[in-house]
């Protein structure tokens, strides 16, 4: 059996990150594909964030459970975490994260049909 602090050791040493990437390439392969497909109402002249930008962005607070989104802006704000986002996202550069203001305003326009799709595609993916 395996003590309390055994296990938090075992936490501190788990990659989060890494492990869900394993399970996006594994059951999802084709997520961040359709993260780009995502129709975006915003005036092109002032996109800087593709949609697997800022969708990729609210799957990361939900995952690491933050429950506010400038908690979500502060935390993520750090080069680590821009340069894996970039990496994840196939993206030759990515200077910074969108701040949540930015976020916002994407999903305010969102149709929510663009969502259902990923979730269709999803759960597809997890029955075969």
């Amino acid at each position: 059996m395996v003590t309390r602090k055994e296990k938090r050791n075992r936490e501190k040493e788990a990659n989060y990150f890494f492990e869900f990437l394993k399970i996006q390439k594994h059951f999802f392969k084709d997520l961040m594909n359709n993260l780009k497909k995502v129709a975006d109402h915003r005036h092109q002249s002032y996109i800087t964030y593709g949609p697997e930008v800022l969708l990729f962005t609210m799957m990361l607070k939900n995952m690491t459970g933050l429950k506010s989104m400038r908690n979500m802006s502060e935390s993520f704000n750090k080069e680590e975490c821009i340069k894996n986002v970039g990496k994840v996202l196939g993206l030759d550069s990515l200077e910074e994260l969108p701040h949540y203001d930015t976020i916002n305003d994407f999903l305010s326009g969102l149709d929510v049909n663009e969502l259902e799709k990923i979730r269709t595609y999803m759960i597809k993916e997890l029955l075969n």
